[in-house]
């Protein structure tokens, strides 16, 4: 299926446009500014070159993949527990020499730094690359490697991925499609959130047959270099990295409204819920998804908004909050 693309220039407040807007879309002409694309365009070579000018030396999260897996990130065999890569803290300045190395020796070997903080290992990036007003106040993220392929997982948060250098496609569905995706347990993750066993691109629909019911469904955004996708809290992507250099430089951040909450990682709730009622009896499970369903997903609590009678955390009263969520982590701890 086809993805939306749009000239950020038509759209007047683009945050809040994004936050309203329930399907990933392709933003163009939010990056132009910045002179390492320029670079990136030019010359894979020189734009690690650029890179290494400016990089401290930090220890990266780095990947290191053997070739027989085709660049693939992800589990080695159906235990769960064996890997396609081995996980390194390597000193970025190093990594990227490395990466210079292979290109010129047409080397086979396969790395991928992950999510490492710009700021942390780029000393003068954000200031010769200014991020967009409204991102400004967003720590933004490097991944930088070979051909590699992510399997489809989702964030919790509002994602905007920048194709820095390199081509790179995105395979994309919606939260509901779940059921049909075959995840992997969610306590064998790989780096974090679970991951789908499904290639969506080319799903093997004998080993993974429900994947028909969603195969007509996938969105996929390909990538030139300077674009960026907009991917929503919650949707699956499935992200391949198709070429010998590739740079992807990425925001993530969550909703305005929940300034008035509490800092939390939202996955911690649906923790805490498979803990303490996943294996309940089923009419009690069923009675619990009721409750749910009135207090968090309808919202049709007469208490929600804020009265002359009323104002708590179903308001969002944040002192209320606070007090609630320290109340709640005390009988956790205990």
């Amino acid at each position: 299926m086809k993805i939306q693309r749009i000239n950020v220039a038509e759209i007047d407040n683009l945050k809040r446009y994004l936050e309203r807007k329930d399907t990933p879309i392709i933003l163009t002409n939010l990056f132009d500014s910045w002179p390492s694309l320029e670079i990136a365009k030019h010359s894979k070579e020189k734009i690690l070159q650029h890179l290494i000018s400016q990089a401290k030396n930090e220890l990266v999260n780095t990947l290191v993949l053997d070739e027989k897996h085709n660049g693939l990130i992800g589990f080695s065999d159906d235990t769960f527990e064996a890997y396609t890569f081995k996980k390194y803290d390597a000193p970025f300045p190093a990594v990227l020499k490395k990466l210079i190395l292979n290109l010129k020796l047409n080397n086979s070997d396969v790395i991928a730094v992950q999510s490492a903080l710009v700021k942390d290992c780029l000393t003068s990036f954000l200031k010769n690359n200014p991020s967009p007003d409204f991102l400004a106040n967003i720590d933004p993220r490097i991944w930088i490697g070979n051909a590699t392929t992510v399997p489809g997982h989702y964030d919790c948060e509002h994602n905007i991925a920048l194709n820095l250098c390199g081509k790179r496609t995105f395979y994309l569905l919606p939260a509901e499609a779940i059921s049909n995706l075959y995840v992997a347990p969610l306590d064998f993750s790989i780096a974090g959130p679970a991951v789908s066993q499904v290639d969506f691109s080319q799903p093997d629909l004998t080993k993974f047959p429900k994947f028909s019911n969603v195969k007509d469904q996938v969105l996929k955004a390909s990538l030139n270099e300077g674009e960026a996708l907009f991917i929503p809290p919650l949707w699956w992507h499935n992200v391949k990295a198709t070429e010998k250099i590739n740079i992807l430089i990425n925001y993530w951040w969550k909703n305005e409204i929940n300034e008035q909450g509490i800092n939390s990682d939202y996955s911690d709730s649906l923790l805490h819920s498979i803990l303490t009622i996943r294996h309940l009896p089923e009419h009690q499970r069923k009675s619990w998804q009721k409750i749910f369903d009135y207090y968090v997903f309808n919202k049709s609590d007469p208490f929600n908004n804020k009265t002359k009678n009323y104002d708590g955390i179903l308001s969002g009263n944040k002192s209320k909050i606070e007090q609630a969520y320290k109340a709640l982590a005390s009988r956790i701890k205990n």
